[in-house]
């Protein structure tokens, strides 16, 4: 391990040892191109998988939230054709008693 990639993992260290997670990503993100080559594609493809997680998160967040709404909608619905029947229901009891 050349001592330029001992002091960026000692450095990084720091970070991880102080559950720094938004300093880690920084300092990542600022130091990629001082890694070794090996080490640079690990983290692209690290970084590019958390991007896909969280869009996927986002998606399905999304997809439940447009559920509930529907779910929403359709109880919504039949309530308003319990009241409408009720309505109908007393308006004919009242038609009747006249």
């Amino acid at each position: 391990m050349s001592d330029t990639f001992s002091d960026l993992y000692n450095e990084f260290l720091v970070y991880v040892n102080n559950d720094d997670e938004q300093g880690a990503r920084k300092f990542l993100i600022d130091n990629l191109q001082k890694f070794p080559e090996e080490v640079q594609d690990k983290l692209t493809l690290a970084f590019f998988e958390e991007a896909l997680m969280d869009t996927t998160k986002s998606i399905k967040d999304t997809a439940d939230m447009q559920e509930q709404g529907l779910n929403a909608m359709s109880q919504i619905d039949e309530a308003k054709k319990i009241f409408e029947e009720n309505t109908k229901i007393k308006s004919l009891r009242s038609s009747l008693g006249k």
